[in-house]
């Protein structure tokens, strides 16, 4: 083969290659550029509430970039923890949830609550928590393991 062709070929496999990479790199970006509000979880609150599990619950606004770039990591906070818990996004500039944004005295944003109507208890999640999967998966990982503790408790004063 000549060098005038093969020098071609190597520039049009580089070309196909970079190609693949542009539009693969493409395909993830809207992910990252995602509103909260986008985010599917496919529950309510008022679902979330009358199963038998605590609640992770985010109070949002679709502006707030911080929210923005913590909507991943709860996704997979959400994808290790779903059959232990429900996550709930309440977005705070929704009319409806109005009453409950006052009731949890919220002020800043994301601001994220596990909320369990089994025991009427919420514990709030530190900010400082939200910054990786690993902290915020941790601080779940102690409720439940609380809230195991406390079930066992009830079972044996039975």
């Amino acid at each position: 083969m000549n060098k005038k062709l093969k020098n071609t070929l190597i520039a049009l496999v580089a070309l196909v290659l970079i190609g693949i990479s542009i539009s693969s790199c493409m395909a993830i970006l809207p992910k990252a550029n995602m509103k909260p509000s986008d985010y599917d979880l496919g529950v309510t609150l008022e679902q979330a509430s009358a199963e038998d599990k605590p609640i992770i619950g985010v109070f949002y606004v679709d502006w707030c970039t911080y929210c923005k770039r913590f909507m991943p990591k709860l996704d997979k906070v959400r994808n290790i923890n779903k059959n232990d818990v429900n996550v709930v996004l309440i977005n705070v500039e929704n009319k409806d949830n109005e009453k409950i944004a006052r009731e949890y005295r919220i002020t800043g944003y994301p601001t994220v609550y596990i909320m369990d109507p089994g025991y009427d208890n919420r514990v709030h999640i530190d900010s400082a928590y939200l910054d990786t999967v690993d902290s915020l998966n941790k601080e779940v990982q102690r409720y439940l393991a609380f809230r195991k503790l406390v079930k066992k408790a009830e079972s044996c004063q039975k």
